[in-house]
């Protein structure tokens, strides 16, 4: 299991077996390089054993509250598992990070797998009624041998959808992901998943009105972001389009480091995909150490397979993410920072103005049924008419609430021309559209954008 991952972590791996248990892990070593922080690690007591992915940004502030610990590295995997020892689970309120984890109380019997907030790190699981295995690749899991190769036609039909597949889902039938911000416990034979964080909470309530203070609000937060992420043993580089996210990331960068940053950008000899002339505004702005990488089509070709290769589930993204990243490898360095996520966070995309559009037709919605009902039976779509299925589906929503109409503007492909182009069956709803409905009460708490944001955290951007 742990060689299908060694690409993952190739400076250390280690193991840990004892009866009913065994764990094994590959390290990508970002934060106290010495073997002392190998895993799996098992603190000084002997009675807990932890294997973790990921990193936890303000691991020194959780260490000082506690005092109680002999710490013997200056790892933030310690720091994780003293925390866990002293809190339980309510150390997860404490962390900010990325982080998949697994910790297993050898006194306890008890195995406790938890998933960050937002789901950036992966986890994904097999369970019956003899064993759970666990990892951070799916192909980790088939490597064990106790998993048979079975595509799950739910998840394809979620993946021809979206591009992307729900948890806890997964292209694999019996393997599951561990939802975001969510934690599994196991002992004496029964399991139970505890939500811990919703991306929808709104228990926190701002102030909207004074657009200056949300402002020098944001600016702080983003900054604080970047900083925390820039603790590291090891060079942190990062990606640089051009555009507005990526350059708002190294803008920042350039502020808090000590050293000039790295920046690496992707051109191309076609002029209309090229941003390089942005990139290089930027580097020059921040006085940076840029490189700009040269591709040709040739060379896309050539690194397509390898790029499909190292999804571990299909993705309609991250071949120019794979790419960047070799290059950046290449270059030696290990951590890279980049402005994804930032048009989910700020409304970049298209669809957060088609569902404002939409949101504001609420009071007319209500009284045009039966317009719309016509409107929809006129359209008399031909065969792969996707546009037209779409706009069929948004006339009989009973309600252009985010539940509704989020799922279609989302779609890829319509549930119509899945039928048609396959032999998948087509659900009646996906596992997004009923997590949507879920939480449709807390969504619709949120200012208009904020629901846009909170639904594609909750699907394609979790699950890519």
């Amino acid at each position: 299991m742990t060689n299908a991952v060694a690409h993952r972590g190739p400076d250390a791996e280690g193991y840990f077996i004892e009866n009913e248990i065994a764990l094994g892990h590959r390290r990508l070593s970002i934060i106290d390089l010495t073997t002392a922080a190998n895993q799996p690690f098992t603190d000084q007591s002997g009675r807990y054993v932890i294997v973790f992915n990921g990193e936890m940004y303000n691991y020194r502030a959780v260490k000082t509250q506690i005092c109680d610990y002999p710490f013997q590295t200056a790892s933030d995997t310690e720091t994780l598992l003293a925390a866990y020892i002293k809190w339980g689970v309510n150390c997860l309120e404490k962390f900010k990070g990325m982080y998949a984890f697994a910790i297993w109380d050898k006194k306890e019997k008890e195995l406790c797998l938890v998933r960050d907030r937002m789901g950036v790190k992966p986890l994904y699981y097999f369970i019956d009624e003899e064993k759970i295995i666990f990892a951070s690749e799916i192909r980790a899991i088939l490597a064990s041998g106790y998993v048979q190769k079975r595509i799950s036609k739910r998840a394809l039909f979620e993946y021809f959808s979206y591009q992307s597949v729900t948890a806890p889902l997964t292209m694999i039938e019996g393997i599951q992901q561990l939802e975001a911000g969510s934690y599994l416990k196991i002992k004496q034979g029964k399991s139970e998943t505890v939500k811990y964080w919703n991306v929808c909470d709104t228990s926190k309530q701002i102030e909207y009105a004074d657009a200056a203070a949300i402002q020098k609000n944001i600016k702080q937060l983003l900054g604080q972001s970047v900083e925390r992420r820039l603790v590291s043993d090891v060079p942190v580089g990062a990606f640089l389009s051009g555009g507005i996210d990526s350059s708002v990331v190294v803008g920042l960068m350039s502020e808090v480091c000590k050293v000039k940053p790295a920046t690496f950008n992707i051109s191309f000899s076609e002029k209309e995909y090229d941003e390089s002339e942005y990139a290089e505004i930027i580097a020059k702005k921040f006085n940076t150490r840029h490189t700009k990488i040269q591709l040709s089509p040739a060379t896309m070709l050539d690194e397509l397979e390898h790029a499909l290769t190292a999804m571990d589930t299909p993705s309609g993204d991250g071949v120019n993410s794979y790419v960047v990243s070799k290059a950046i490898k290449n270059a030696g360095i290990k951590v890279a920072l980049s402005g994804v996520g930032g048009d989910e966070l700020f409304a970049g995309y298209p669809i957060f103005s088609q569902f404002q559009k939409l949101h504001d037709k609420r009071k007319w919605w209500k009284y045009s049924a039966l317009i719309r009902k016509l409107g929809a039976a006129s359209l008399f779509p031909g065969k792969f008419a996707n546009k037209k299925y779409r706009l069929q589906q948004l006339l009989k929503a009973p309600a252009p609430d985010i539940e509704y109409v989020y799922p279609v503007l989302r779609q890829m492909l319509s549930p119509q021309l899945v039928k048609q182009l396959t032999n998948v069956a087509v659900n009646d709803s996906t596992t997004l559209q009923q997590y949507l409905f879920k939480h449709k009460e807390q969504l619709h708490q949120l200012p208009v954008l904020s629901q846009v944001s909170a639904a594609e955290y909750m699907g394609y951007t979790q699950h890519t």
